[in-house]
């Protein structure tokens, strides 16, 4: 019986893959992009023939046993790995990348295996059901595969197939038909370079990308070929009082001597950026004292009258940024805070300020400060778990750091009260001359569906409110960072230093693990258009000082040379990547996945699409940025990875 059905071991195999595969790259693309035609369809299902002939051709070789283990763990792998990538994306908002994971993502996620597993959807688990049935049909259909010898016809037959469809998965890879005009990047430098995670994701589909990841792993490549524009000779026309003069005379001798091409090109890109002149809001805050806020998942609902007064007041009575928007990068609280202290891209392949931790920051927020005369501090309620602040932040130029532990703070049932924080870090500062205090808050993380210390402690003023119970908890937190805030504001106006202090405030994300229908439904703007998910408050308060509101569109890339400009310090402004908000520089937000904002336009990368915010556009427009945020994303790169800085200013 077994001999008559000796026939098509390969070819069944074959079958079974295929339609695993694809069903699982399918099923992933419509949930991940709510899509399933595209270009890229052509090219992923070019990508999951070849797995599937090299996945059936090695298993082939091995009678049936083995050889339905070896299709099992692969399919199954396939199927776990894109629901992985969802559920990373759930919680925090990204996709990952292996390089990530090695540099701090991975730790993250294992450190909080509870809330992952709940960021698991119902429909992430459809991936399952091609292994599941294939496992049903190994285990029932037991003469479905009767092993076969390979013979040598068929099987240079099936060697030649795999060459084809690898060749032909090139040639989708480097052809420009398979390729939408308004493309940031192509496909076939994110192919060399998969670091837009979601987009390489869209393109090249689950399998293939974990290959190219892989791959890009061991042997990074660039992917990209900076061009660097010539300098416009002829200077505008800028008042002398306005005009920032920057001293280059270091910068060609560096340029003219350097050996290393990748670093001679990076002084010349810089060289020829312009520099932003000053402006009626240069050291408009100069001398003045600077509290900066990093606030966890601070997003507009917390904003509340009746609850968060505080809050309210200074959105009101400071200046408040109305289109300011916070990207979310690989290791999402790190890299905002990571953007805020340097305005620099961070790596989508690696976690960041883990991985570049001893890097040259010269140019970082801190050291500015700290050169222009400020006692420079920083303090953050919870430990080093997750990003090594007690070795970044001196590196920056941090002239003291505390954690949760040197500030002695109380354990907590979650998060730590902000308010214990504020208070008894208050004193190490207070008494110097000029300071420039960073603070990184807690109270008002994830978990909003169940109570903590802090929802307990805050519970009656929200229990009576018309919120849902998640929505309740989060506003309980954002209570406790109100009042932290006016602790701080008390303790200032005490010490009479209220008026010559600035307060900034921004956040590191929306709150992760709540539905975006409630950040919606409790929003005053519609949060699922465009990037409003990422639309978040930022503001400067000065209680001198009066309140308006700046409308500009901005980002955490802008904050560094903004207060910089704000400030009067000594900064060089081609060194960022975001621009001094009160300028006339065209301010671009720039997401994770290649996709950007500007005043005139909107640009989603994962759709190729663009959307007119201010008059009409043409594609020139649409191309110019595109290559600005394409240069922005390889100088970043060569920064972080070349520590460039530390060649910069070697003789500093």
């Amino acid at each position: 019986m077994e001999e008559n059905k000796k026939t098509h071991y390969f070819l069944k195999l074959f079958l079974i893959t295929i339609i695993s595969l694809l069903f699982i790259e399918l099923t992933f693309k419509v949930i991940a992009f709510k899509n399933i035609f595209g270009l890229e369809l052509v090219r992923i299902f070019i990508f999951s023939i070849s797995a599937s002939l090299i996945v059936a051709f090695i298993s082939s070789l091995f009678k049936r046993r083995l050889s339905k283990i070896i299709v099992s763990i692969f399919i199954f792998f396939t199927g776990f790995y894109a629901l992985l990538q969802l559920t990373f994306n759930n919680l925090l908002g990204n996709y990952m990348s292996l390089n990530a994971s090695s540099g701090g993502g991975l730790a993250r996620v294992v450190s909080q295996i509870p809330e992952f597993i709940k960021s698991i959807r119902f429909e992430y688990l459809i991936l399952f059901i091609p292994f599941i049935v294939v496992l049903f049909i190994f285990i029932k259909c037991k003469y479905l595969l009767i092993y076969e010898k390979p013979k040598a016809l068929p099987t240079v037959i099936i060697i030649i197939s795999i060459v084809v469809s690898e060749l032909l998965g090139t040639l989708a890879v480097n052809l420009s038909i398979f390729e939408d005009k308004n493309q940031i990047k192509s496909n076939k430098d994110l192919y060399r370079a998969p670091t837009l995670l979601s987009l390489s994701l869209k393109q090249f589909g689950t399998l293939k990308f974990f290959e190219r990841d892989l791959i890009y792993m061991f042997n990074p490549s660039d992917g990209y070929t900076l061009q660097v524009d010539d300098k416009v000779d002829e200077e505008p026309d800028i008042e002398e009082d306005f005009k920032r003069y920057i001293d280059d005379t270091e910068l060609k001798q560096l340029s003219e001597s350097e050996t290393n091409d990748t670093i001679k090109q990076l002084h010349e890109y810089f060289l020829n950026q312009p520099v932003t002149p000053k402006n009626e809001y240069t050291g408009y805050f100069k001398d003045k004292n600077l509290v900066l806020i990093m606030v966890e998942a601070f997003d507009l609902i917390a904003i509340n009258e009746e609850l968060t007064p505080t809050l309210y007041m200074m959105t009101k009575e400071g200046w408040y940024f109305d289109n300011y928007y916070t990207p979310k990068y690989s290791c999402t609280t790190g890299e905002s805070e990571y953007i805020a202290e340097t305005s620099i891209i961070p790596s989508s392949t690696v976690c960041t300020p883990n991985t570049y931790i001893d890097n040259d920051y010269t140019t970082s927020i801190f050291n500015l400060f700290e050169n222009s005369g400020y006692y420079t501090s920083s303090y953050h309620s919870w430990t080093d778990e997750f990003y090594n602040r007690s070795k970044l932040h001196p590196n920056m130029g941090s002239e003291l750091y505390m954690d949760f532990n040197d500030l002695d703070m109380t354990m907590p049932y979650g998060w730590p009260l902000d308010t214990e924080m504020f208070n008894n870090s208050y004193k190490y500062y207070s008494d110097k001359d000029k300071f420039f205090t960073f603070y990184i808050t807690s109270s008002t993380h994830f978990p909003y569906d169940y109570d903590t210390t802090v929802t307990r402690k805050h519970w009656d003023k929200v229990k009576n409110t018309n919120y849902p119970d998640v929505v309740k908890r989060y506003l309980a937190k954002a209570i406790e960072l109100d009042e932290s805030v006016k602790l701080l504001m008390d303790k200032l106006e005490a010490d009479g230093k209220l008026d010559d202090t600035v307060i900034v405030m921004f956040g590191d994300h929306h709150p992760l693990k709540m539905s975006l229908k409630y950040l919606d439904e409790y929003s005053s703007i519609d949060r699922y258009e465009d990037f409003n998910m990422d639309r978040l408050p930022f503001m400067i308060y000065n209680s001198a000082t009066d309140g308006k509101v700046v409308e500009k569109t901005s980002s955490t890339f802008d904050i560094l040379p903004t207060l910089a400009n704000l400030f009067d310090l000594d900064y060089d402004p081609r060194y960022y990547m975001g621009v001094d908000v009160f300028s006339e520089d065209e301010t671009i937000v720039i997401f994770t996945n290649g996709s950007w904002i500007t005043d005139k336009a909107l640009y989603d990368s994962t759709t190729n699409s663009y959307k007119a915010l201010n008059g009409e556009l043409d594609q020139s427009y649409i191309d110019a940025i595109n290559k600005k945020v394409n240069d922005k994303f390889y100088v970043s790169d060569k920064i972080l990875t070349l520590d460039y800085f530390k060649y910069r200013f070697k003789a500093h």
